[in-house]
Order: C-alpha cells, then structure tokens, then sequence
C-alpha cells in the first residue's frame, strides 16, 4: 500500500485529548516516535490493517501528514479532535446507579467503568449518537463527579435531572406498614407476581418494586420476598399517591351471591363497529378475550 498525499491539501494536526497523553509520547494523534530510526513516525489504520505514512525528523509535519492522510481516506478528522472540555461547568454531585443495576466488580456511579488496561477508573458520555471518552482517574468518585458535569454541559440541567431521578430510590422511611395490593384476576399472569406493582427481574433475581411519580417510573427496591416487596409498593402508593389507588386496584367484584341477569344491550346509536353490542363489554386485545367492566363510587 503506497501513499499518494500529492492532491491533499494542509490539514491542521490533530491533538489528542488529555486521556491519551503520555509522558514522552506524542501530542498529537497518529504520531509516534521511532526510537530505531530515531524519528518521528504517521502511522493510519486502513481496512483494520496499520500502515505507516512515513517517518520525519519534525514531529508536527508527521501529524501534519496523518491529518492529511485521514482527510483523504476516511473523509474528515473533526470525530477524532473532539475533546470534552468541562473548564467552565460547575462541580456536580455523582449520579450513584440503582442497586439492581449494580454488578460485582463495576462501579456505582453512572457513566464510570473501570479500565483494566490502564488501572484506572474512566468515564465517557454519548455526544451526538457517538460515545466520547471524558477521561481517566485514580478516584472513582472524581470520574462520576466529571461524568455529571458532561452530563450537565452537553445534555442539560433536564437529562441531569432526570438521570438522578431514574436512579434514585423512593424513601418510605415515614410511612406505616400497608396491606399488599393484589391484582384483579384480569390481570394475573402465569409465573408474574399476584401483586400490583411487583414484577420478578431475573438479572438479580429478586422482585422489584416500582410506582409511576410525575409520570416517571420510580425503583422501589428489590426485594428476596414478593410480600416484602409488595408491602413496599402499597407503602408507596399511600405515601406519593396520596393514598388513593390501593382500594381501587385491590377490590375485586365479587358475583358469588348474585342470581343470573339478562345483558343489558345498547341502544342502537352508541354501537361501533367493531365493539360490543352491550353495555359494559369491551374486547381486550392483549388477552384476546371480552371483558367487563363497571364503575363503583
């Protein structure tokens, strides 16, 4: 593979950001030195293979070189000389994961992984549908606070916000204990709890409990009792919910002492295609079967 840089234009080289600086290393990327030939050498992946541009007494016409090479064969160098600059961003607080998003050996924070290559701690953040490494530290805690910062920076105070509260955990430490809420029989499910707002997550294998605040789902806890973790859930619905629910998702309707009515039909101007011809019925797609429902207080 030969290189023909001849129809190439200048190109300013390109800095590496600050997490690839090594002592003694090059500045710039696609630059190294060549201690046998003691100069400086442009090097460029092409088709997975690398290949040297040449070698230079100078180390900015070598990165001169490989802007100009990556110009020509891979059409732009502005995702490569992206750099994270949080210079001007406040200190944040770290966004700590929820505890069923936690695995053995990574971190509790968002956004922070541990680099077993370097024995550090990393953090990187998705700019425009690409992941954009922010940096490596010693401390984890200063990589998650940094991670916040880019968060706050690139996405907003909003993507910030939302991102602690989808991570955050819901304080029942103020209310009383609170009877389970079963679920309707319509809504019962082979191998799923009998109980509202409890599901079975089969990373941890633990129920969760979860409740809707301000329209945004909220992590109860997890739990190795699904009563545990539906008392919970009904603990929640009491506290943020204000109490109101619990009776209406709990109360079946019991027919046992009934005797036999006829169906009351609708009158002919409110049957739609496709629906019931009787009042109270509808069809449920998602069971595939009819169901019947009624209006109490």
């Amino acid at each position: 593979f030969v290189f023909d840089l001849s129809d190439v234009p200048p190109q300013s080289p390109i800095p590496k950001r600050k997490c690839y600086m090594r002592e003694g290393a090059s500045k710039y990327t696609g630059v190294s030195f060549f201690q046998q030939r003691n100069e400086w050498a442009a090097q460029i992946m092409i088709e997975s293979k690398r290949h040297i541009i040449g070698y230079y007494e100078s180390e900015e016409e070598a990165a001169v070189d490989y802007a100009r090479a990556i110009f020509k064969y891979k059409g732009g160098v502005y995702q490569q000389s992206f750099e994270v600059d949080l210079t001007d961003v406040p200190p944040q607080p770290p966004i700590l994961k929820r505890e069923g998003r936690i695995k053995d050996g990574t971190s509790k924070y968002l956004g922070v992984s541990f680099d077993i290559t370097k024995n550090k701690w990393q953090t990187q953040i998705s700019i425009g549908g690409k992941k954009r490494r922010i940096g490596y530290y010693e401390s984890e805690e200063e990589a998650a606070a940094d991670y916040a910062r880019a968060l706050f920076k690139y996405k907003g105070q909003g993507a910030l916000e939302k991102a602690r509260k989808q991570n955050s955990f819901v304080d029942l430490a103020d209310v009383p204990p609170q009877l389970p809420i079963p679920k309707s029989a319509g809504q019962m499910k082979e191998g799923a709890s009998k109980y509202a707002g409890i599901y079975f997550r089969k990373e941890t294998k633990k129920w969760a409990a979860q409740i809707r605040i301000d329209g945004t789902k909220r992590i109860i806890g997890y739990y190795e009792d699904e009563e545990e973790a539906a008392v919970d859930y009904a603990r929640a619905v009491f506290k943020y919910n204000k109490g109101r629910g619990a009776h209406q998702q709990s109360l079946l309707v019991d027919l046992n002492d009934v005797p036999p009515q006829s169906p009351i039909p609708k009158s002919a101007g409110r049957i739609k295609e496709g629906a019931s011809k009787y009042k109270g019925v509808c069809f449920n797609r998602k069971s595939n079967k009819w169901q019947a429902e009624v209006n109490i207080e």
